[in-house]
């Protein structure tokens, strides 16, 4: 009996003398390991991961939800000083937009930018960014726009001439659609410069000219200006009044009212899914006619003045006019203001090509929200016969936003209980020393946890841990990014005649024990199979051509994942 306890106690012993120098560093596990043969097959962890998915894991499936695009830019925006170029994933005024790709450059020059998003994105943004900040973006949908320029196009449909005769002041509206690829984003950014029922005044400004616009130049000759609705809860007798003055003076002035019903909830956008785009209700502004002759031309020079008009009675303008004229992202906008909350959000119209042709419409000199460079989440399952949480490891990485050949790395949670190393992916690796380490301890050692405890998985919790690190040269974010290594538990050691093995990301035929996640991103609790928490990840593993379900991870089961 003494002889079996001796035994048993310097197994022990050496076990924790083992775990003990494992602790101490990677670098030392490292130097004595060597890569052998997995005793385990592909074959064998992809038949257990189909029983435990309840899925038959679809053999072309390799994981992968990003594509590779690129986009020639020509920074020809309106801006002075233009610096850089970036695609983005959202319209740079709102908070959640992230960077895909930036070059350096000047204005007026062009490049082509490679990048990676997402496979089902519809659209992303082209953006000129000056050096203090100011930017013009344009969106376009990656895989069918090859180009982005930021001077406005001529019009595929024109504006036919119309024959009128003089003096109407009524004249009947034309109602046409307008289209705008992005129209929601587009109302959002331009509405997060109005607060709604504070006084914006100090936001439009009360320089004279901001109700009026001036015909810089009409290229597309045509014979009317484009207005758009864009939004407003105002009255539906309230209707746009302008006052045209050819060339600019007072003695030609002709006075038009531009009837309609617009509201806000009747006349809201409608999206057409084939062409991408919105249609947005609106009018052309008519010039002066001559009798029995066809339209005259806008002319560079003409000035309209407008005012807002209800029940065909222009509106006292008491302090300030009721109609601001003002610029934003290239575009100009009409914000209307029916009350006396100076808000300037009852009516709200859109110019389209307005950048070309207005030159007295007030800038709003408006940065973006600070603009940071993709995420990207890794998550690990770490073991072949496990629970597919996909929480054993999870990381998040992004590209340094001071610095582009480094990253930003951050280990957020850890449910593996055994000791975890975390390293850069070498496809040429032979030995455990090839693969160059991310953190310098075990991964609990890095969270300031004990070994094996489950952190940031729905139980215990830490604070999530960032170091900044040197980008490999041969580092992709899909397919060539990290490894993650693990310790085996004792009953486990000899089925890969050592104890430390190591998990790459995914690749096709194999089973889900690590994936790239475009994004910020909940994983699952403790113990709930990601088919639970993500209901849509076992559509697209059972059948690769579901692309339709390539958006599984924006997809959770509430109270499956973890809140971030």
């Amino acid at each position: 009996m003494k002889e079996k306890l001796l035994k048993k106690s310097i197994q022990t012993a050496t076990l924790i003398a083992g775990i003990a120098i494992f602790l101490c560093g990677c670098k030392h596990d490292m130097d004595s390991y060597e890569k052998k043969p997995y005793t385990v097959t592909d074959a064998e962890r992809v038949a257990y991961a189909e029983r435990t998915l309840g899925v038959n894991i679809d053999p072309q499936q390799d994981w992968v939800l990003t594509s590779f695009y690129s986009v020639k830019i020509v920074a020809d925006a309106d801006l002075e000083n233009i610096s850089e170029v970036v695609v983005l994933d959202g319209n740079p005024f709102l908070k959640t937009t992230q960077m895909l790709a930036h070059k350096s450059l000047n204005k007026g020059d062009v490049v082509t930018l490679l990048f990676r998003a997402e496979s089902v994105t519809n659209m992303l943004y082209a953006a000129c960014i000056t050096r203090d900040g100011h930017c013009i973006a344009r969106p376009f949908i990656p895989g069918q726009d090859s180009e982005v320029s930021f001077i406005d196009k001529i019009p595929t449909e024109q504006a036919s001439a119309r024959t009128r005769t003089s003096g109407i002041v009524i004249p009947e509206s034309d109602f046409s659609l307008f289209y705008k690829k992005d129209f929601p984003s587009f109302r959002d950014a331009v509405l997060k410069l109005l607060p709604e029922g504070k006084d914006n005044h100090s936001v439009l400004g009360d320089v004279d000219y901001t109700d009026t616009i001036q015909i810089r130049k009409n290229p597309y000759f045509i014979t009317d200006v484009p207005l758009a609705f864009m939004c407003g809860k105002g009255e539906s007798s309230d209707n746009i009044c302008y006052t045209w003055y050819p060339g600019g003076e007072l003695p030609n002035k002709e006075t038009f009212l531009m009837k309609d019903d617009f509201t806000e909830s009747k006349d809201a956008p409608t999206y057409d899914s084939y062409r991408r785009e919105w249609a947005l209700k609106g009018f052309y502004l008519h010039c002066r006619q001559s009798d029995e002759t066809t339209d005259r031309l806008f002319s560079t020079g003409d000035v309209l003045a407008f005012q807002l008009a209800r029940n065909e009675e222009v509106m006292p303008t008491m302090t300030s006019p009721r109609v601001k004229v003002f610029m934003f992202n290239g575009y100009v906008f009409l914000a209307c203001e029916d009350g006396n909350d100076w808000d300037y959000r009852d009516r709200m119209f859109w110019m389209p090509q307005g950048a070309e042709r207005i030159e007295k419409a007030k800038v709003i000199p408006v940065d973006p929200e600070p603009i940071v460079p993709q995420v990207w989440t890794y998550a690990w399952e770490d073991k072949d016969f496990g629970d597919y949480d996909m929480n054993d490891c999870v990381i998040e990485v992004q590209e340094n936003a001071n610095d582009n050949k480094k990253l930003d790395i951050t280990l957020v949670a850890l449910g593996g209980a055994r000791s975890l190393w975390l390293g850069f992916e070498n496809k040429n690796a032979k030995s455990y020393k090839d693969y160059q380490p991310v953190f310098q301890d075990e991964l609990h050692k890095v969270l300031g946890v004990s070994a094996g405890t489950l952190v940031n998985t729905g139980r215990a919790q830490a604070n999530p841990v960032t170091i900044t690190v040197d980008r490999p040269a041969d580092f992709d974010y899909q397919t060539n990014s990290f490894v993650l290594g693990c310790m085996l538990k004792e009953d486990q050691q000899g089925v890969y005649d050592n104890d430390y093995y190591y998990i790459p990301i995914a690749t096709k035929g194999q089973d889900p024990h690590g994936i790239v996640i475009p994004g910020k991103w909940q994983w699952p609790t403790e113990q709930t199979c990601i088919t639970s928490a993500y209901p849509k990840f076992a559509v697209l593993a059972d059948d690769i051509t579901k692309t339709d379900a390539k958006d599984w991870y924006k997809h959770p089961v509430s109270g499956k994942v973890v809140k971030r």
